[in-house]
């Protein structure tokens, strides 16, 4: 069921009288909310007409509250069009909330859950803009636990984590990074075998490792978005050489991209 029955369903629905004594609600605010329910789910803008009809209500009580959540922001009315998004207000009264879900506390939760699924160590990463810095992670049952400690300063265009961040760069700092780079290893990326990578990291949103900064150090890396939708976090997976065949790298790559996607919606992004 989606969002937008959900909240219909819920409005039309009568509350029994114990309901009624145990939850008071005035009317009025308890429309306007599933007004703004029905709004966001359609994730386009939507008409008068449209919003009476799933919400349940006359045509001109939904327009009085619509009206006034306009006046106070909520929402937006189009100029040409007439119909109705949500507002920047909102986001004015979330600010302080995503404010508090900074990456490594939202992180946590996601880090335990993968390592329990996939038994491998787990890391979040940030990008300070040079560096790619592991900061937090959980340790699952079979994970060799020697990989990075937190605060440890991964080599960029050598790790999962780091490629994600090389990949998503705006243009000029991009360019900088692809500077003459260090070989770590026989199968570091460089050059025009980097950049291509990048190119494919950027369409898939997934980063492999495969040996390149140490041998017989692997790892997969998927981006975590921001409410503005910029990457504020890498998540990875480390595993050893033997643990990564082709098999199990899709395997790894599916489960980080799941729980990248859900910390990223946590931290308030409503992107794909």
């Amino acid at each position: 069921m989606t969002n937008a029955a959900t909240a219909e369903e819920a409005i039309k629905r009568k509350p029994t009288q114990r309901e009624s004594r145990e939850k008071p609600e005035v009317g009025a605010v308890a429309h306007a909310i599933t007004i703004l329910k029905v709004i966001g789910a359609s994730r386009k803008s939507i008409g008068v007409n449209e919003i009476a009809r799933r919400v349940g209500l006359h045509k001109s009580t939904v327009s009085r509250l619509l009206a006034t959540l306009v006046t106070h922001g909520f929402l937006e009315r189009g100029e040409n069009d007439g119909r109705f998004s949500l507002g920047f207000e909102l986001i004015a009264l979330a600010g302080p909330l995503i404010a508090d879900l900074d990456v490594v506390n939202a992180a946590r939760p996601a880090l335990q859950a993968l390592a329990d699924e996939t038994g491998e160590s787990i890391y979040i990463a940030v990008w300070n803009g040079r560096d790619t810095i592991m900061i937090e992670q959980a340790v699952g049952e079979h994970a060799v636990t020697h990989y990075a400690r937190p605060g440890t300063a991964m080599p960029t265009h050598a790790s999962a984590a780091g490629k994600i961040f090389m990949a998503f760069l705006p243009a000029a700092k991009h360019a900088a990074m692809l500077q003459p780079l260090p070989r770590y290893t026989p199968f570091t990326k460089l050059g025009d075998e980097l950049e291509a990578e990048l190119e494919d990291i950027r369409s898939r949103g997934i980063a492999f490792n495969d040996q390149e900064y140490e041998i017989e150090s692997c790892g997969v890396a998927a981006p975590v978005r921001d409410v503005r939708g910029q990457v504020v976090g890498a998540l990875t997976v480390a595993a050893p050489k033997h643990r990564f065949d082709p098999r199990q790298q899709v395997k790894l790559a599916m489960s980080t991209a799941r729980y990248a996607e859900e910390l990223s919606r946590r931290m308030g992004y409503v992107g794909r």
